[in-house]
């Protein structure tokens, strides 16, 4: 079969943490309120209500714009873009679409290069909730409107991506940088979505709407790509269109045709004034940018002498891991053992629960005394694996941990449960003064299991032979 030539760009709609919406005073995240509660005569579009701009949603989109290597334009203003779709009642939204504020950046992907075409910072609109079934099958949808007007960040890619893992690697490099930014907050619900457009061999460009997860937007890809090659092969047209991607089905359904911009009908907004965006004060954001995750990882591995694979590994999964790592440092001056536990196995037990370490019951000063018990050895490394995902259920201490369980073993303990096993099994301790090698690793193999395998084998291998050696 021949290799398809594939184009993919995306569209990623951020929702910044700004504690207004985009052009009123409500509450941006409204927590627990009653649906259509957090409105005003702004948000819902009353005839007369006047809109002002975020001024923190502008500078949020600034430093995206920095941290992207974008041109930061210096006038920039608002349009309404015709939208006629209940979740944005007055029938426009107020977007950026003739200036926006960040042009012409890029991403580093190895030696790949992601154009970032624009970035701007448009309002967001209501929430459809969809009953008995989804967008393509609901009997019915309600409509909460405490959403409409929440800031966000719209960051359109040039179609640059070769392959929907390229996309979903891209996806979690720019939360992280995102993060970082302190502009978002991942855990927050549809905090970031994705449209992603694909095309193959140069024909139309299908646009898959709304996904949200990393994974789902790999899967709905690559679903396109399989759908659209079935449809070359029987020589179908692939129409211009956007589409629906189904989480559970893993598959994309058709929603409606695609629209072109001129369809969209952008006007100047006039309730709206030019925004100017000096160098002064361009460069003063700039001077506050933070750390970003490329330069932490950099300085990780140069400043603990960590490989510079973990130490990205730790960094982008997200910043609150990078600073538990830190503080864990601080704590006990063993980075190298540290970053281990961290990487491969804390990690996996934060991945199976769920859990990412902000919202979990870890904490710096608990975890590190599990290192510390497998460095002093108290606590053998094939046991510490197993506490570790104790610990991660519970929180406990895992030094309590281990004592609850009559685990942790001084090197008397270990002598006297070895002397009894050579008095216990006489047979093989008579094979292993005659030098079977077999019987050794019998031996051994009783004495972690009467010490729950908290022994190091070595260990005990060391004491059968001084054991052994007296009683001959």
């Amino acid at each position: 079969m021949a290799e398809h030539k594939i184009m993919i760009g995306i569209e990623t709609h951020v929702q910044l943490n700004t504690k207004s919406k985009m052009f009123c005073s409500d509450r941006s995240e409204p927590g627990d309120a009653e649906p259509n509660s957090n409105t005003c005569p702004v948000c819902l579009g009353f005839p007369g209500s006047k809109p002002r701009i975020n001024r923190k949603a502008v500078e949020y989109g600034i430093l995206i714009g920095i941290a992207l290597n974008c041109r930061i334009n210096s006038n920039v203003f608002f349009s309404r873009k015709a939208y006629f779709y209940p979740d944005l009642s007055k029938n426009f939204q107020i977007t950026q679409y003739e200036i926006p504020i960040a042009e012409e950046g890029y991403v580093q992907m190895g030696d790949d290069r992601i154009g970032i075409t624009r970035v701007h910072v448009e309002e967001d609109p209501a929430r459809l909730i969809y009953q008995n079934g989804d967008i393509t099958s609901a009997e019915s949808v309600l409509i909460d409107y405490n959403r409409a007007g929440v800031p966000l960040a719209e960051i359109v890619t040039e179609p640059d991506f070769k392959s929907p893992k390229q996309v979903r690697n891209f996806l979690e490099r720019l939360s992280s940088v995102l993060e970082y930014l302190g502009v978002y907050d991942p855990a927050r619900e549809m905090s970031l979505r994705v449209d992603a457009n694909i095309s193959m061999d140069g024909g139309e460009r299908v646009e898959i709407k709304n996904i949200t997860g990393f994974e789902s937007v790999e899967k709905a890809l690559n679903y396109e790509i399989v759908r659209q090659s079935g449809m070359r092969r029987m020589a179908a047209t692939v129409q211009r269109e956007t589409r629906h991607f189904n989480a559970e089905l893993k598959t994309t359904s058709a929603l409606r045709k695609k629209e072109y911009e001129e369809d969209y009908g952008y006007i100047f907004d006039p309730d709206l004034p030019m925004v100017t965006l000096s160098e002064a004060h361009v460069s003063s954001i700039k001077a506050k940018m933070p750390e970003l995750p490329e330069q932490r990882a950099e300085r990780l591995s140069k400043e603990y002498g960590m490989d510079i694979s973990r130490a990205c590994v730790i960094v982008y999964n997200g910043k609150p891991m990078a600073d538990f790592f830190e503080t864990s440092v601080k704590l006990y001056n063993n980075p190298d053992g540290i970053s281990n536990w961290i990487v491969n196995y804390l990690m996996k037990s934060l991945n199976w629960r769920g859990e990412r370490i902000s919202n979990s019951k870890v904490r710096p000063n608990t975890f590190v005394e599990l290192v510390e018990m497998v460095d002093k050895n108290e606590i053998t490394e094939r046991y510490a694996k197993e506490l570790v995902k104790s610990y991660v259920d519970t929180g406990t201490s895992p030094r309590k941990l281990a004592e609850g369980e009559k685990v942790v073993l001084t090197e008397k303990d270990i002598v006297k449960i070895v002397s009894d096993i050579i008095v216990n099994n006489k047979k093989a301790s008579d094979e292993l003064k005659a030098g079977k090698k077999e019987a050794m690793q019998f031996l051994i193999g009783e004495a972690l299991k009467q010490t729950k395998r908290q022994a190091n084998p070595n260990e005990i291998r060391e004491i059968l032979t001084k054991l052994i050696g007296k009683s001959t």
